[in-house]
């Protein structure tokens, strides 16, 4: 089986065109990247770390021992899923309020720790 010129051209076109589409949009498809930091395991729960930072910009001011070491103490206990907690916090009435907004108290503690990496 023989392939034309023709069909060369335009299949190495087309990927040619597909693989610039990638390299221009790739932080959309794949998603932001962050430089690593040792609270990854629960930085990485977090969808996306920039509207957290600022929330957790207020949340640092207000909150007491707001270093990263004591507030990933507190978070790295069993059960750290923050979307779990964070519905158990809500549930059993754990809230604080950070600028207007009412919010889990893990939400705001995530939300200092986003804080101190971004």
């Amino acid at each position: 089986m023989t392939v034309s010129r023709r069909r060369f051209a335009v299949g190495a076109g087309a990927l040619a065109l597909l693989g610039g589409g990638f390299a221009v949009n790739y932080r959309r498809i794949i998603g932001p990247w962050y430089p690593p930091t040792p609270y990854d395991d629960l930085l990485g729960q977090i969808v996306d770390r920039r509207p957290a930072a600022t929330l957790g910009q207020t949340v640092v001011r207000t909150l007491p021992h707001s270093d990263a070491a004591t507030l990933a103490a507190r978070l790295r206990r069993p059960g750290f899923a923050l979307a779990e907690r964070a519905r158990g916090d809500a549930a059993a009435g754990r809230v604080t309020e950070v600028s207007g907004w009412v919010v889990p108290e893990s939400v705001a503690q995530y939300a200092a720790l986003a804080a101190q990496f971004a």
